[in-house]
């Protein structure tokens, strides 16, 4: 292990955020027993290799407009989540400090690798500039996940006056002064950081490593979420190219196979609570880059599940409903009305949601049709869809597939379907409100449903509620912080 001063994880700005979820003081003593200076190459490529990025509770798998909640569970959830499901203004009350600090963890371990490597003793150059590559992939990630957070969404016409996010370039823990820069000034520095790093990436070798692949999918949903689509296309297309030179296995499930019971090489018959036989990260095919996020607390399990509006999306043969369960968690004889459903897979190994190969399929069918490339993005869908149902209904209609605004429509669904109750929803749901076209394929509502299905209360979400509040206790202890609206 590395000499790391803990208390040198991150910046002075985020050290606070961290007190309120570290499981004990020692997270903060000065200097681990047995630790030692970062110095040689060797050192930074371990410290790189050390890196995990996992999202616990993201506020994005509250918020997403795919999600209905149980009314006769909910006083019992979190203060936190409910008031994120209602869209409030306040999450945080005064004396509470933000949780979504976890990109701030790892950019002061980026930033450090960034700062130091090439200094370092013993590599080569070739081997010091992959290291400093990846650490720049690592602090672009970061970054564009904080901004998801406390920004609100891109929009050319506002971005240069819209505040975004302190950039953060240093591995000082002396730093006490934090201006937020311009949305623009931010996704111009993860540009940056990312297209800098891309001469310097090998391969797909490990999926806690970045590589090319990786930087290419992250730039083309940078681009996305901007709606540049020529320039989105450009890297997703990039991406593909990259996939052939992967040296791990890299595939689309067939979830008619391997969520067949009856099937030998299915997940089952261990699938659902408890599962074991759901594939990890470093062994899942679909995963490009292992970004976890861990999903709903167990006593949260009945509370927060899809809303029948996304039940509806779903054909009743499509595998990907087999990853859900309509019946209460510790209440077998209750089922959830309306087609409800909550996540019931991978329930202790948590979602992925970084670069994937189902999420870079649907990137290049949905900008395919967007360029009126129908044929294009119809293959590309019916590619996936292939590996979620049985073939009769993997079809896209063919009315559909004739009309560029219905397919365009009919893929923004199909996210829905395929990153149900993941919280990617969320991040589709920022881009497509300031979208020009399909803005009101956004639904701005939350419903609260009694155990007979009757609505008992809605929320509205207001622009304003794309970028959480940072609160007073975090603007108090940090200068040059400027609030959310």
């Amino acid at each position: 292990m590395m000499k790391f001063i803990h208390r040198a994880l991150l910046p002075i700005l985020f050290i606070s955020l961290m007190l309120q979820t570290s499981c004990s003081k020692g997270f903060l003593e000065i200097e681990p027993k047995g630790s030692r200076v970062a110095k040689i190459t060797l050192d930074y490529e371990q410290l790189m290799n050390a890196v995990s990025l996992q999202v616990s509770y993201p506020p994005s798998l509250y918020m997403g407009d795919e999600m209905a909640a149980q009314a006769t569970y909910m006083d019992a959830a979190q203060i936190r989540t409910q008031r994120l499901f209602r869209f409030e203004a306040r999450i945080y009350d005064e004396d509470q400090l933000p949780n979504e600090t976890w990109p701030l963890t790892n950019i002061y371990t980026f930033n450090k690798v960034i700062n130091e490597v090439m200094q370092s003793e013993g590599g080569t150059d070739q081997q010091k500039r992959a290291i400093l590559a990846e650490a720049k992939v690592g602090r672009a990630l970061c970054h564009l996940y904080f901004l998801n957070d406390f920004s609100l969404p891109y929009n050319a016409a506002t971005a240069a006056t819209d505040l975004g996010v302190p950039l953060l370039t240093k591995a000082d823990v002396t730093q006490t002064t934090f201006v937020r820069a311009s949305v623009q000034e931010c996704y111009d520095f993860i540009i940056k950081d990312l297209t800098d790093a891309l001469p310097d990436l090998g391969p797909l070798t490990h999926r806690r490593k970045f590589s090319r692949l990786a930087a290419e999918f992250i730039l083309g949903r940078v681009y996305l979420y901007m709606a540049k689509f020529n320039e989105a296309s450009t890297h997703v297309d990039a991406a593909f190219a990259e996939l052939g030179k992967a040296a791990i296995p890299l595939a689309l499930y067939d979830y008619n196979i391997v969520l067949d019971p009856n099937n030998d090489n299915s997940w089952f018959p261990d699938f659902g609570f408890g599962l074991s036989n759901y594939p990890l990260a470093a062994n899942n095919t679909q995963v490009i880059y292992n970004l976890s996020m861990i999903n709903f607390q167990l006593q949260q399990a009945n509370t927060y599940v899809f809303s029948p509006e996304t039940a509806a999306l779903y054909d009743p043969a499509d595998k990907r409903l087999e990853l859900f369960s309509g019946i209460e968690m510790f209440n077998p004889d209750k089922t959830f009305p309306g087609g409800m459903r909550r996540y019931s897979a991978s329930l202790f190994s948590g979602l992925e949601i970084g670069p994937s190969l189902p999420d870079l399929y649907l990137m290049r069918s949905e900008l395919k049709a967007r360029a009126g490339d129908l044929a294009g993005a119809k293959s590309d869908l019916e590619a996936l869809r292939s590996k979620r149902m049985p073939a009769n209904i993997a079809t896209v209609p063919a009315n559909i597939a004739a009309s560029k605004d219905a397919l365009v429509r009919y893929i923004l669904d199909e996210r829905i379907r395929e990153f149900a109750t993941s919280g990617m929803r969320w991040w589709d749901m920022r881009r497509l409100s300031v979208d020009p076209v399909y803005s009101n394929t956004v639904k701005y509502t939350h419903k609260l449903y009694d155990d007979a299905g009757n609505v008992v209360a809605t929320y509205t979400l207001s622009p304003a509620r794309f970028a959480l509040k940072f609160g007073e206790k975090m603007l108090a202890a940090n200068k040059g912080l400027v609030e959310n609206e």
